[in-house]
């Protein structure tokens, strides 16, 4: 009997009040510049974010990906995205979501040939940065590009066709 009571105890001390809105967290102040670090599956990069006002900011990004089938392969990519940061009632807890632009570069070698195949495209992003203090972030976010397939023709890599490629990443970002 005494633990049921205990047990109501704690559980109605745990519910807000009637009539009473929990007030939001004191955000950290917004920082207007900073740098870091990404990684996927296949890439590592470097980004920097810009905000230009409270929730509207740049992020440019260039990265180097690897894991090609033959060794003198390589592909790079610049990504640049207008990014919206969502509202939240919560310090810790920073949404994002992003569109841009992405220009991609690969590298091909084969058969005693090499060149660069090079495309323009659309990308898009969204996910969540986990802010633990005034100057340093960490998040997950989802980047999609709508990127191409390369095949080897008469003596040369063509663009053959589209595809969707979604890469999850890992950031690390420091404010400056």
């Amino acid at each position: 009997m005494v633990k049921r009571s205990l047990l109501t105890l704690f559980c109605l001390a745990a519910l807000p009040s009637w009539g009473q809105e929990a007030l939001p967290l004191a955000a950290y102040p917004v920082r207007r510049f900073s740098v870091g670090v990404l990684g996927t599956y296949n890439g590592v990069g470097i980004q920097s974010d810009y905000r230009f006002a409270r929730r509207w900011g740049v992020k440019l990004a260039g990265v180097q990906q690897f894991g090609y089938e033959r060794a003198a392969e390589y592909g790079r990519a610049g990504i640049g995205l207008l990014t919206y940061s969502l509202p939240t009632n919560f310090k810790l807890v920073e949404p994002v979501v992003g569109v841009g632009a992405v220009y991609s570069l690969y590298h091909w070698a084969l058969a005693g040939d090499s060149g660069n195949v090079t495309d323009l495209n659309f990308g898009a992003g969204f996910g969540t940065n986990l802010r633990f203090n005034d100057r340093f972030r960490t998040g997950l976010n989802i980047f999609a590009v709508n990127g191409f397939r390369a095949e080897y023709q008469a003596g040369d890599m063509v663009v053959t066709g589209r595809r969707v490629v979604v890469f999850p990443t890992l950031t690390l970002d420091f404010f400056l």
